[in-house]
């Protein structure tokens, strides 16, 4: 049996093809799915892909595989990690990760491969992270803004539970009328730290830049 080991990264694959004991055999820098599936095609003899499992840049060429026939596995990354340390040299390294691979898909025989019903379930992890990820910033956004709260009046506190929103509100109005207390007449005219915090405070209210101050 032949095993592919593919090191693939967004605009370039490379291959490499081992024999059962590991010794390879051939190797291909392809710069399409066309190009690597044409070269797979020619080697002769049972074939088995594998790749490492890394769904952000390899999702397009399993697919392209599977619609081929060709028998596919995925390759965690730490069961390349030795092989590739040991094997590093200057220059650049795909080919060495490549035949990492195909070896280590030769010890380790029941490693998974795509299953029926996959790809839904990825768009949906997707979607579910994005998110996640949006949350995460809302998240930062309010902590930021509370310590920024904090040090114009460490006496504010917003209580748990309370509408952050209507609470950021509240706080523009008061430094609001804060600013407009303490100015004197030659400070008319020209913008205050206030005057910049509400802008902030406006532009995560609204989503909209706010308009420059000169």
């Amino acid at each position: 049996m032949i095993v592919i080991g593919v090191d693939v990264h967004k605009h370039t694959s490379t291959a490499v093809a081992v024999d059962e004991f590991g010794r390879p055999l051939e190797e291909l820098a392809a710069t399409s799915v066309e190009e690597l599936l044409a070269w797979a095609s020619r080697l002769s003899g049972l074939r088995l892909c594998a790749l490492e499992d890394c769904r952000h840049v390899t999702r397009n060429l399993e697919q392209a595989l599977i619609d081929s026939g060709q028998a596919l596995v995925r390759v965690p990354p730490r069961l390349t990690a030795p092989k590739r340390r040991r094997g590093r040299s200057r220059g650049k390294s795909d080919r060495i990760d490549a035949l990492a691979i195909a070896r280590a898909a030769l010890r380790e025989p029941s490693l998974d491969s795509p299953r029926p019903g996959e790809a839904t379930v990825r768009e949906l992890k997707l979607l579910v992270d994005h998110r996640d990820d949006l949350v995460d910033e809302r998240r930062r956004c309010q902590q930021r803004l509370r310590w920024h709260l904090h040090e114009l009046d460490p006496a504010l506190s917003v209580p748990l539970g309370h509408s952050f929103l209507r609470s950021i509100l509240g706080v523009s109005g008061v430094i609001r009328a804060g600013a407009e207390t303490h100015r004197t007449s030659d400070d008319f005219g020209a913008p205050t730290v206030e005057d910049r915090f509400e802008a902030v405070i406006s532009r995560r209210v609204s989503g909209r830049r706010p308009r420059r101050t000169p």
